[in-house]
């Protein structure tokens, strides 16, 4: 009887994968407290990336701001992001996943809040840069923390689903922002700190980024990540920890004893960061090495690719398309029996003209919850079919659709066939930007995990400052062209999704887990 119940668990005298062994701890309270921990990290993440659309326009009277002004404080917190990327991911694979998420929403929560009450917009500059900073090690490592307590089937539903809680901040967003902007709030002390409705507003947006950074510490590190380092002891040690809290049974119970290495444990298991920046250069640029030789080379060439098209399409035209939106609504407004091209929108410059009491047009938030309704939808439903297909599928399909729907905009005429193609192009491109990751987490051996989510996200990154550059160049005078080049990059992204290998293909395509590719580890010096 207990031979055919080991035989049906996959579990041979007590020994067996590991992720046989996360299969065995059951699905239960232990995970859905993971999620739920996730899915608030992923929404303040999405709160700091849309933040931008109100804050900023709020703060431009009282600290002078011109549209310039406003374009240095995304591109700040876009560089930030870029700079960090690398860092994070060798800490995360150095020191643990959980370390690193912690530390970096309590310190930008601290960050947001002295930023926020300060009157100086040189220190808002500053801020925007550390958020960007800090926000990109848990907007990328997160996924891996999700991914690696999941068991495999459930592994990209489970990533795709939270993904959804990025694209609910853009819901929460707007509707925050109509209720607090327009707040008359006013406190001043000595030129020290400043109080208005827009500081407020922002210190709101960060409360999240305070309960992640506490809720964090009652969870254990990531037991795949302490398995690549060749601790299967603290591996098994969580394991039980989840399968008492998932089935209400003692921790003896659970029936794995030790698990088969699968990885080369790391040369020296005690590696850790030890302080200097010399040092830690270093790790990153071996670690960045072993992804681009071998055979990591060719699925990081791809990745960084996909994503670098993804995101050059949702935070470039993704940004742009509220004042697409405006536009054709404008022009509806001056010219009622006229029909409206792409080509006459370049004639409506944006209105100089600033506000010192913020207001919001109930269509505009209209349509920016319809978008976000949307893309809740699509996301659900990818996420749904993530766990019944191939991995590859729900990316190629995204991506293909948003490159489509990118290119329609050219004959589009009215400012509702705008929103219908927005919330086509945002639904679509926000859950693939989700399931990349996902496909990331499979593809790439834990010991270079994190490090090739902060490298593809880099990737990414350069993408949507390019593209906003290029918006911002042509935009009043050309908009047509942005748009074909915007079309033309998610497409090919697109495309590069059919080279994503099956599941099945894995070993073959990347050398398998069995490779050594634990390089950081490898640095005798």
């Amino acid at each position: 009887m207990n031979n055919s119940k080991k035989t049906e668990n996959n579990v041979e005298n007590d020994t067996t994968t590991f992720d046989n062994a996360i299969r065995l701890t059951g699905y239960g309270k232990f995970h859905f407290e993971l999620v739920v921990l996730c899915a608030v990290c992923i929404l303040s993440v999405g709160f700091q990336n849309g933040l931008s659309s109100y804050v900023f326009p709020a703060a431009m009277c009282e600290l002078g701001l011109g549209s310039s002004d406003i374009g240095n404080l995304n591109v700040s917190f876009l560089i930030g992001g870029i700079v960090s990327s690398f860092i994070w991911g060798v800490l995360a694979d150095l020191s643990g996943r959980k370390k690193v998420i912690m530390w970096a929403h309590l310190v930008n929560f601290a960050i947001t809040v002295v930023c926020a009450i300060n009157p100086y917009y040189a220190m808002l500059m500053i801020c925007r840069f550390l958020n960007g900073f800090l926000i990109g090690a848990p907007g990328s490592i997160i996924f891996s923390y999700l991914a690696e307590f999941q068991p495999p089937k459930l592994r990209g539903a489970v990533v795709c689903y939270c993904g959804l809680f990025f694209t609910m901040a853009w819901l929460v967003l707007p509707v925050t922002a109509f209720m607090v902007l327009p707040l008359s709030v006013n406190i001043q002390m000595d030129g020290l700190f400043i109080l208005n409705s827009w500081r407020i507003f922002l210190i709101i947006l960060v409360i999240p980024e305070l309960i992640v950074g506490i809720w964090i510490l009652r969870l254990p590190e990531s037991p795949k990540f302490h398995m690549s380092k060749g601790n299967n002891k603290v591996t098994l040690e969580i394991l039980r920890q989840m399968y008492a809290k998932n089935t209400g049974k003692s921790e003896d119970l659970y029936p794995v004893k030790n698990l088969i290495n699968e990885n080369k444990p790391e040369a020296n298991n005690k590696v850790g960061v030890d302080g200097k920046s010399s040092r830690l250069l270093k790790k990153i640029l071996i670690g960045i090495k072993g992804l681009f030789q071998g055979p990591l080379l060719p699925i990081t060439l791809l990745t960084c690719a996909i994503m670098f098209s993804n995101m050059f399409g949702v935070f470039g035209l993704g940004l742009w398309l509220p004042e697409f939106f405006n536009r054709f609504q404008k022009f509806q407004e001056m010219f009622p029996n006229r029909t409206a091209t792409i080509k006459d929108l370049a004639l409506l410059k944006p209105n100089s003209a600033v506000s010192c009491s913020p207001s919001f047009d109930n269509s505009v938030i209209m349509n920016t919850v319809a978008m976000a309704i949307v893309s809740l939808i699509y996301n659900g439903v990818s996420g749904w079919l993530t766990s019944k297909v191939d991995m590859k599928i729900v990316p190629l399909v995204s991506m293909l659709l948003g490159g489509f729907s990118s290119l329609s905009i050219y004959w589009l005429t009215s400012s509702t066939q705008n929103l219908i193609v927005s919330c086509i192009f945002q639904a679509s491109m926000v859950t693939a930007n989700m399931t990349i990751g996902s496909v990331v987490v499979e593809l790439f051996p834990t010991s270079v995990g994190a490090l090739a989510i902060c490298l593809i996200m880099c990737a990414g990154r350069i993408g949507a400052m390019l593209s906003n550059m290029f918006f911002g160049y042509f935009m009043d005078d050309h908009c047509e062209i942005p748009i074909f080049v915007v079309a033309i990059v998610v497409l090919l992204g697109g495309l590069l999704c059919f080279l994503i290998p099956k599941k099945n293909d894995k070993n073959d395509y990347i050398g398998g887990d069995s490779i050594e590719i634990s390089v950081i580890a490898n640095d005798s010096s």
